[in-house]
Parts: C-alpha cells; structure tokens; sequence
C-alpha cells in the first residue's frame, strides 16, 4: 500500500472529529477498516507481535459490515488514536 493511502486515511480519520453527513462516516469505516486490515497483513508475519494486534481491533472497530455503534463522544478520541496510530506506524504499513 502506498503511504499515500495512509496519509489520507489518518487526514479523513482527523476530519472525523467534525460534525459530516452520515455517509462520510460510512466511507470512513470503509476506507479505515481497509487500510488497517492490510496493516494487520503485512505485520502479522513479522516478528513485532503487538502492532498486528492493534491494527486488527481498528479493522474490527472500523468493520463496515458488523457496525460498532457508539456516541459520538466515544468515536472522536478513536478517530484521533486510529489516525495518530497511522501516522506514527507508517513505515510498517507502506511498502
């Protein structure tokens, strides 16, 4: 993935944090789910045991299929630690 991708996503997980339309948050939970699924990918085979795990539980959290549904109280710290997750562990999502 290139780390284009992850910049976008962590700058749409940012954005988050204001209030959108209901379809933004949709392409989000797509888009973050996606990039955090291929970063639970590329990790797992390493020898770093933890970063595979946290990129699984936001796939899971992002899951645009089984929908988590919280308050919005609770999305905005998740959106700004997923984007600032992204951010700080991008070397090991971008090939």
């Amino acid at each position: 993935m290139p780390v284009q991708v992850v910049y976008i996503t962590a700058l749409l997980l940012f954005v988050a944090i204001l209030p959108l339309p209901l379809e933004f948050y949709s392409l989000l939970r797509v888009i973050a789910a996606g990039t955090f699924a291929w970063g639970a990918y590329r990790n797992f085979g390493k020898k770093l045991f933890l970063l595979p795990l946290v990129y699984s539980l936001f796939a899971i959290v992002f899951n645009p299929i089984m929908e988590i549904n919280l308050a919005r109280e609770f999305w905005i710290p998740i959106d700004l630690i997923a984007a600032v997750i992204l951010l700080l562990t991008k070397n090991h999502i971008a090939e």
